[in-house]
């Protein structure tokens, strides 16, 4: 079993959750965010978009379980926090070509060259986010390092997404785009923020593109 953050909502992982059950009819657009730290996209996404459901996978307990609590506090039935590493926990979670989009905002660059091998947009994991999206289910990358952004972009390229702004090209932000927590600051400030946008082959592009 794994739990949400408020350790409230257990979900067994010994098989695909019956997501239907959990979040009915706005299961059928579900959405991943990798990383939720302080929650601002993951609380606005559940206020705003009440037909689609997100889970947010957030590997800090105490970030998790704050946010968790916020979630119910606000009775956002259609957001489910949980505790833990996605790499682990969303193929036990998802199965394959389920998920409408998938949601990484300002994940750690980790400069390091012994934590190269920690970082989110690898060959793996972006082999694992690609199977997980249905055909022309939306890739959401945010960055603020611009050497991590120009290293994804063709990374995530090469295992088989399309870019939404041609090959190599980093996108606007979308005009009803949700800004996370700490995005806000930068678009206060002026900051520069590298978008990429990409999609799973095929399809209809998902809900979760433009509205």
């Amino acid at each position: 079993m794994i739990f949400s953050g408020d350790d409230t909502a257990p979900i067994a992982i010994d098989r695909f959750p019956d997501w239907r059950a959990r979040f009915g009819p706005a299961a059928a657009d579900l959405e991943l965010e990798i990383g939720c730290g302080h929650g601002g996209y993951a609380l606005a996404f559940g206020r705003l978009r009440p037909g689609r459901a997100l889970v947010g996978i957030e590997q800090r307990k105490k970030f998790a379980a704050e946010l968790a609590a916020k979630a119910a506090e606000r009775g956002l039935q259609n957001l489910l926090i949980l505790q833990g590493d996605a790499r682990i926990l969303a193929p036990r979670l998802f199965p394959a070509g389920s998920l409408a989009a998938v949601h990484v905002h300002f994940p750690d660059p980790w400069w390091k060259r012994r934590h190269v091998r920690r970082r989110l947009v690898d060959d793996g994991m972006s082999t694992l986010l690609l199977g997980l999206l249905r055909p022309g289910g939306l890739l959401d990358l945010r960055t603020d390092v611009e050497r991590y952004a120009l290293d994804a972009a063709p990374r995530l390229e090469e295992v088989g997404f399309e870019n939404e702004a041609g090959p190599g090209r980093f996108c606007e932000a979308p005009p009803d785009e949700i800004p996370s927590t700490r995005e806000k600051r930068y678009l206060a400030s002026g900051q520069r923020v590298w978008r990429l946008r990409l999609r799973r082959p095929g399809g209809s592009p998902s809900p979760a593109g433009p509205r």
